[in-house]
């Protein structure tokens, strides 16, 4: 298991990606996939144009912290291997809703999966 100031240096990462990283950069938009729309009112909604802002909806905004909580309360409580690949697996399809979320998210992975010694 990696140190945990590791686990914190992600959790600041995901904090500050999700929660306060502006950009006019939509990853929705440059892609041909067809696209999820939602109502601006919407707990979904995340802005589908290049404007400059968050491109993270409040789902994602408030979600992120269960992938945070597994980051770090691993290194108190042992959680199996498995559940923690499940938690990774979750978090990709949930965020395919969103491609700025997976981009935010591959360094989070590729660490996890790929980089990581157990």
């Amino acid at each position: 298991m990696q140190p945990l100031y590791v686990s914190i240096m992600m959790s600041l990462y995901l904090i500050y990606m999700f929660l306060f990283f502006k950009t006019t950069i939509n990853f929705d938009s440059i892609t041909f996939r067809p696209r999820i729309n939602f109502d601006e009112g919407s707990y979904f909604f995340h802005s589908n144009d290049n404007t400059y802002g968050l491109k993270i909806c409040p789902f994602g905004q408030q979600a992120i912290f269960l992938l945070i909580f597994i980051l770090i309360i691993r290194h108190f409580i042992k959680i199996p291997e498995n559940l923690i690949k499940i938690s990774l697996l979750i978090t990709f399809i949930i965020s395919l809703i969103n491609l700025n979320a997976v981009v935010y998210l591959l360094p989070i992975w590729v660490y996890e999966l790929f980089i990581k010694k157990t």
